[in-house]
């Protein structure tokens, strides 16, 4: 601790630096830049754009997104943030195919039969292959030769396995539809035939017959620019600031070939049929280490040949050499090479691109954890092969999976949920809270838990800005100081407390941040300060408090927010300010006069209204609906307080979302309190109704326990005609005898009109009406 100038303690805790957990070496390593200036040259593997883009893309790049914004941001860094496209390789080539071949064959079909017969086919066949990929990686599993390589072959065959279980339901769910089809139209048909994965299984079916036929390069062409708009569109939706540079690899070949030439030239390449592969042999006789990110997945046919086709040929030297340059194949689009015509490698873009643009030294290398071995470890191999280097990249960062029941999402398994999908159910805000709070490079089970404990974090931040503002507006003219200055300042222990507290979290916020950018730890601590401001507000609500110190515990919580990503304020806005702003400021602080009119009014009605009880009814459910609706459709929310009205800007989606959940949970209350209410009325009347009968019928009714009775109605001798013992006789005298008085007290008050049967069914039809209307 060191004293400060005005005796208060203050915080004495030494920087360390930044440090950043590098999967090149494992380890939290001290960050440094290659030249040692404020400049990082970074490259993120992009997107391969041949699908939609899921929650799983969505963890990549917002992660990566908020750690720019941190070293721009709060480390003050200038970044170079190169992103490629990946717009030709073997998925994009087989999902374009595909989908054009599936569209021409539903274009001539004749009817749903033929549909059928053909995925019946499909099926079987999509069925064989699975099955074979599946023993392979069991065989592979059994010849693990580490500990990770096990743990690597594990994940492979549960995700293969995953396959197998979820074509074995598309083909479930296809077959259970067959019954139903003679009642559908043939447009119907099909679409209901295509549902649940079938359509894609069709799809292979047919390219296995007929991809040759397939020569128009538009068809490819048009998918990946289809589909790379559509991620673009995701990016911006979710708040990622777009890369300083995009390389698209069509437009990159020439580049790319003379890659090429150069690594075959230092002899760590060789041709053959058309085709050139990286010679992984000569790379390593010539001193090099190939497998720098995961060693012990060298070797592993399965793990080597992840998202690549035809890994396995004779034409190679190695098992493990990967494929630099592709020869054509029919159906497939194809450039002029000095081997022939063909198409580049998956892993060779990425080290062309990034060197063209930044040479022989990256300072940063990120993508997806599943991304370090092959490509990102094949990417090394190729720079270094390239330059003739020791180490191209300094700083390899990969983020954590994002998981549904303990897999990887991804589309290949079909266990995702699309970016554009999980908007519908959260804002991209949310979204981004659950990033911020979670480690950027560990593994996050995606569920609703984890999404209840983002939500909680951003309604606490809502709550704490809330209380704030209107404090603020209160003891400082909103934005002005020149109030809050009035009277004696010094510092009272709550106010050294408060300051005690900011200089805590602004010394924790810079610790956990430059620990590996521990953007969740440095969100607790933000959240802390905010509590230690919600508690001094609490206590100081006379004229001795010190809004100053508020106003700059809340700037600095904002300033953090903004950097995150997760605050929109400008200037000296405070919260999680708007989108739209104006050339004359921001949005709130032009609103605010106006805000202040509307919520005063309301308060004043409300007043007003309170003694008045004919009126009372009518004009509180006016301003409820004022409070409810009109104000929620323009971004505020009004909220009735012991002191007052108080309001504050939210984005009108989420105050939507919050009013209709109280709607729905409040009809949900009425809905149960009228079924409790008719649920009494019908016991009412059939108590009532069994009351009023002739009670010598009680036991007459009762013939299968009963053989004899009395006059009275009273049995003597049970079903079998044996006499009852006394006891029975006596018990079955007691129930008679309380079903008499009964009758006679129901009869005596249906005379005095105290109880009203045609009231009671009456009741009930209208209840039975009401929770008919939910």
């Amino acid at each position: 601790m060191v004293a400060l100038d005005n005796g208060i303690a203050g915080i004495d805790r030494p920087t360390k630096g930044l440090r950043l957990h590098n999967t090149l070496h494992g380890s939290k390593e001290r960050f440094f830049t290659r030249d040692g200036s404020r400049q990082i040259t970074w490259y993120i593997c992009g997107p391969t754009v041949y699908d939609s883009s899921h929650l799983g893309h969505a963890r990549n790049y917002l992660s990566f997104d908020i750690l720019r914004r941190v070293l721009e941001g709060y480390f003050h860094y200038n970044v170079l943030y190169i992103m490629n496209v990946t717009d030709v390789d073997d998925k994009i080539i087989n999902t374009a195919r595909r989908n054009h071949l599936l569209s021409k064959f539903l274009e001539n079909v004749e009817d749903t039969t033929q549909v059928l017969a053909e995925l019946v086919k499909a099926f079987e066949e999509e069925r064989r292959k699975q099955d074979k990929k599946v023993e392979e990686a069991k065989l592979e599993l059994c010849n693990a030769t580490s500990a990770r390589q096990r743990q690597d072959l594990e994940n492979n065959l549960k995700q293969e396995e995953l396959k197998s279980d979820k074509l074995s339901q598309a083909f479930a769910s296809m077959k259970e539809k067959e019954a139903v089809l003679c009642k559908l139209s043939k447009e119907q048909g099909i679409e209901m035939l295509l549902e649940g994965g079938s359509a894609a299984v069709l799809a292979s079916f047919l390219d296995n017959i007929q991809k040759a036929e397939v020569s128009d390069p538009a068809i490819f062409r048009a998918h990946a620019a289809r589909y790379e708009e559509d991620f673009f569109d995701d990016m911006q939706a979710l708040g990622v600031k777009p890369p300083s540079v995009v390389t698209r690899v069509t437009e990159y070949i020439d580049v790319i070939i003379r890659y090429i030439q150069k690594i075959m030239e230092r002899g760590f390449a060789y041709a053959a049929n058309n085709s050139v592969y990286f010679d992984t042999k000569a790379f390593m006789d010539a001193g090099h280490t190939y497998g720098k990110l995961n060693p012990s997945a060298v070797g592993s046919m399965g793990l080597s040949s992840e998202s690549e086709s035809d890994f396995l040929t004779k034409d190679k030297k190695n098992n493990i050499d990967f494929a630099l340059w592709k020869a054509s194949k029919p159906g497939e689009p194809f450039w002029e090479s000095p081997w022939g015509n063909g198409r580049p490698g998956w892993h060779i873009e990425c080290s062309a691109m990034a060197s063209d643009i930044i040479g022989s030294v990256m300072d940063i290398h990120s993508g997806g954890q599943d991304l370090m071995f092959p490509h990102h470890d094949n990417e090394l191999a190729q720079a270094e092969a390239y330059y003739d280097c020791s180490q191209w990249v300094n700083f390899f960062l990969h983020s954590g999976h994002l998981s549904i029941e303990g897999l990887k999402m991804s589309k290949s398994l079909k266990n995702f949920i699309t970016i554009k999908e999980a908007l519908k159910t959260y804002t991209a805000r949310q979204l981004r809270f659950l990033f911020v709070y979670q480690a950027w490079d560990k593994p996050l089970n995606f569920s609703e838990s984890v999404m209840k404990e983002a939500l909680t974090k951003e309604k606490d931040l809502q709550n704490f800005f809330k209380i704030v503002k209107n404090y603020l507006r209160k003891g400082m003219d909103g934005g002005t100081y020149s109030k809050g200055l009035k009277g004696p300042q010094w510092l009272t222990s709550d106010d050294k407390e408060l300051l005690m507290a900011l200089q805590i979290a602004e010394s924790e916020v810079q610790e956990r941040l430059e620990d590996n950018i521990d953007t969740g730890g440095a969100l607790l601590a933000l959240l802390s300060l905010a509590s230690s401001v919600n508690s001094y507000i609490d206590k100081k609500r006379d004229e001795s408090s010190r809004p100053i110190l508020v106003r700059n515990s809340a700037e600095f919580i904002t300033k953090m927010l903004v950097i995150f990503g997760l605050s929109h304020a400008r200037d000296d806005e405070i919260g999680f300010g708007s989108d739209a702003t104006t050339s004359t400021g921001s949005q709130e602080a032009i609103l605010t006069p106006y805000l202040d009119a509307i919520a005063k009014f309301r308060e004043d009605v409300r007043a007003a209204v309170k003694e008045d009880v004919d009126i009372k009814g009518k004009v509180m459910g006016i301003a409820d609906r004022f409070r409810d609706y009109t104000m929620v459709d323009l971004g505020v929310r009004l909220e009735d307080t012991a002191n007052g009205s108080i309001w504050e800007m939210v984005d009108a989606q989420t105050l939507r979302n919050l009013r209709d959940e109280k709607i729905r949970e409040a009809q949900e209350a009425k809905c149960k309190s009228l079924q409790s209410k008719l649920d009494r009325k019908k016991k009412d009347l059939d108590k009532y109704e069994s009351a009023l009968e002739d009670p010598k019928n009680i036991f007459l009714k009762q013939k299968e326990l009963y053989s004899v009775f009395d006059a009275n109605g009273i049995p003597t001798h049970d079903i079998e005609g044996k006499e009852l013992s006394k006891k029975a006789r006596k018990d079955v005298e007691k129930r008679m005898k309380k079903a008499e008085e009964e009758h006679a007290t129901i009869k005596r008050k249906l005379e005095a009109k105290e109880i009203d049967l045609d009231q009671i069914k009456c009741d009930i039809v209208t209840l039975e009406k009401q929770l008919n209307e939910f």
